[in-house]
């Protein structure tokens, strides 16, 4: 639990350093899009990173899920809707941010990421995160993705004899979220 906590709190502590280095960048001051989705996705991970440092770690190394009784089931849920977008919109980010590159690289000529365009892009991944998360957390009949601190892991909740139906778009997102990048990076 210990050696966790060190690692998320140095985490945050990185991605503060690159926060205040993409504030203070000339580039951030000609108003470049693409910090627009490094911003984004920093802020997200930083989210991510405080529930693992607050929440997640402590419930780790107390073998214990931190909430009284009455508390505990709704607690658990927003806690794990909160993860679920932040994963989603992690996710997200892999294949826009690809296919920004690809297209600014490439395609250079054609000024399709404009700074509106990045603005709409990154507003629409988080409806999307938002989206997803409650769909995979609260409409599906299964299952839903839970932090367990006795696995040190997350795992799906279940319901006996319901399919996951999670799987059905959690496997092709994280697929193509893999596939998007190595395609689009192998091609700049």
């Amino acid at each position: 639990g210990s050696i966790h906590e060190l690692r998320f709190v140095f985490q945050a502590f990185l991605n503060i350093l690159v926060i205040i280095a993409i504030l203070h960048s000339k580039m951030m001051q000609s108003r470049s899009p693409v910090y627009i989705f490094s911003f984004a996705t920093i802020v997200n991970d930083l989210l991510m990173i405080s529930l693992h440092i607050f929440y997640f770690v402590p419930s780790c190394f107390l073998q214990d899920f931190l909430f009284p009784p009455t508390m505990l089931e709704d607690a658990r849920k927003t806690l794990d809707l909160i993860l679920m977008i932040c994963w989603y919109h992690g996710t997200l980010s892999h294949i826009v941010i690809a296919i920004n590159r690809l297209v600014t690289v490439v395609f250079y000529k054609y000024a399709i990421f404009s700074r509106r365009s990045v603005v709409v892009t990154v507003l629409l991944q988080i409806i999307a995160s938002f989206g997803l998360a409650i769909m995979t957390q609260f409409l599906f009949p299964c299952c839903r993705l839970s932090f367990t601190f006795p696995m040190y892991t997350y795992t799906y909740i279940e319901i006996a004899g319901v399919r996951n139906y999670s799987n059905l778009f959690d496997l092709p997102l994280n697929s193509l979220a893999s596939f998007t990048p190595l395609v689009a990076y192998s091609t700049v």
